[in-house]
């Protein structure tokens, strides 16, 4: 019994690391286009995000909803904008 579970964790560590390796580089295209145009749109979106934020930050504290509007307003922004490595286009759209 120890054996079939010591292989089936095995099996499913090697399996589920796979896929970071499957990764691809990005292109030179995706990395200028990521850096000259979806870059500054990224800091535009934060900034029009925060504003929009702000101006509804009453309706949200009566409603609870701060967290989830922070989130969605102002942090994906931020994280698309900021932390997603450069020239990885699609992940976070």
């Amino acid at each position: 019994m120890k054996k079939m579970v010591a292989i089936l964790l095995a099996s499913m560590i090697i399996f589920t690391s796979s896929a970071v390796f499957a990764r691809e580089k990005p292109d030179a295209g995706n990395i200028i286009g990521d850096m000259v145009i979806l870059r500054p749109i990224g800091v535009c979106t934060l900034v029009i995000g925060t504003a929009f934020f702000i101006v509804t930050l009453p309706i949200a504290v009566i409603s609870q909803s701060t967290k989830q509007t922070a989130e969605v307003l102002v942090a994906d922004p931020f994280k698309y904008t900021f932390t997603r490595p450069l020239g990885e286009i699609d992940s976070g759209l």
